[in-house]
């Protein structure tokens, strides 16, 4: 069994640029303000969006670090850490859905084991991460599932990039899923199992059809609140 932490909540921070001066609107919340930022981008000519996933934290046997996010958020996910009364040394290995670099370049100022699948390696993001990934120690992930620790199922599931995994979690309220970017930036799809059309949406269906077989009593996605499916 596993207590799950969300240590740094998802949040977007849409902003545009005119006459020199800078706006940031007020919404954060995924997916509010990813609606927010579309709209935003019908208006103004200069606009753009950080965006932070879901840090995790796996407390249990092994402790495992889930997305720990972008290179801003390496000193915020060290002080969450010691607001929980832990540090580096109770880390045993940072664990990644996926490679991209919102969810992978906070690893510059964790000098620890990095769990990821092979699929990622060398894929066409795979640059924007690899000065740092390759820095690391890495635990490469073959195949289609397998367990990363007592207590902690991954399964393959592409769509938003070639080697995503889902991270499946025995904890004492049930099974906690953790997805990364293949459901969002909304939950409705997800929640009709219809995919938008396009050259991923056999690979989406199937993966959330994966993520369903878990029978999760918590799904954790990469940019939104957890929910119950």
């Amino acid at each position: 069994m596993h207590a799950v932490d969300v240590l740094i909540p998802t949040a977007r921070f849409a902003f545009s640029v005119e006459n020199g001066a800078v706006e940031v609107l007020p919404e954060h919340r995924s997916p509010e303000a990813y609606l927010a930022y579309g709209r935003l981008r019908d208006t103004k000519l200069v606009v753009g969006m950080t965006t932070f996933p879901n840090t995790v934290l796996l407390r249990g046997e092994t402790t495992i670090l889930v997305d720990p996010g972008l290179q801003l958020q390496n000193e915020p996910v060290l002080k969450a850490l010691s607001a929980l009364g832990l540090d580096l040394g109770d880390v045993d290995l940072v664990a990644l859905t996926h490679a991209h670099d919102d969810h992978a370049c906070a690893c510059v100022d964790l000098p620890l084991p990095v769990a990821l699948h092979e699929l990622e390696i060398g894929a066409p993001h795979w640059p924007v991460v690899e000065g740092i990934l390759g820095a690391r120690e890495l635990r490469v992930l073959r195949g289609a599932e397998g367990e990363l620790a007592p207590g902690v199922r991954w399964a393959l599931t592409p769509g938003h990039t070639p080697g995503g995994v889902t991270y499946a979690v025995d904890s004492p309220t049930g099974v906690v899923v953790l997805r990364g970017d293949n459901v969002g930036p909304g939950r409705d799809r997800f929640d009709l199992m219809d995919p938008e059309p396009g050259p991923d949406a056999a690979d989406l269906l199937s993966s959330w059809k994966r993520i369903r077989a878990f029978s999760p009593s918590l799904v954790i996605a990469g940019h939104l609140p957890p929910f119950a499916p």
